[in-house]
């Protein structure tokens, strides 16, 4: 009797370890399958869902962000029409929507920089096609990525950009056009009031 117990006893032992064991190269071969997965992105972001039903989105620059929505810490019901709050920029009539929607960039960390005049002769309204502007884009303080357009608003809630730097870029032609309310709202200097 004793020595089948004994025997038993190391079955067990070699069953739970057998099974931790599985459990660790199931672990692997997710992580390798990820690794796959993030690798196979090279310029645009995708959404993935994963094996316990997450959904994540997977960047170009090898980094994932949750796919389930974004939380944010500001109570948006404050917001009112022409209402602008102190952290964005002011001095234009804005609609509650339109305050929303760069609030919500803002938070998520998008800020714009305007277009500028790269030669003494550049100003708005210079119809001379020989002046040069450096070019306005976009910049994400939490991601640290660019965009040359607009962050559109993905599914998850999340804004993303075109991942196009714009930054020290300039441009032959007229003056650019004047900005959007949202690029106003969330540029620090510059441009022109839209």
């Amino acid at each position: 009797m004793q020595i089948k117990l004994q025997i038993s006893n190391q079955s067990y032992k070699h069953q739970k370890s057998f099974k931790s064991m599985k459990n660790y190269i199931r672990f692997i071969i997710i992580v390798l399958l990820s690794t796959i997965a993030v690798s196979a992105v090279f310029s645009q972001e995708e959404t993935v869902t994963l094996s316990n039903g997450k959904k994540v989105v997977l960047h170009s620059d090898h980094t994932w962000s949750s796919a389930d929505g974004v939380v944010y810490d500001y109570d948006f019901t404050t917001l009112n029409d022409n209402s602008i709050p102190e952290i964005l920029r002011g001095g234009i009539q804005v609609d509650k929507d339109t305050l929303v929607t760069a609030m919500e960039m803002y938070l998520q960390g998008w800020r714009y920089t305007m277009p500028c005049p790269k030669c003494k002769k550049a100003r708005r309204g210079h119809s001379d096609g020989y002046t040069t502007w450096w070019c306005g884009y976009w910049f994400n303080e939490k991601t640290g990525k660019y965009s040359s357009t607009v962050p559109e608003k993905a599914s998850n809630g999340f804004y993303l950009g075109d991942h196009q730097n714009r930054k020290g870029e300039w441009s032959n032609g007229k003056g650019p056009a004047n900005p959007t309310k949202i690029m106003w709202l969330l540029s620090s200097s510059g441009g022109v009031k839209p």
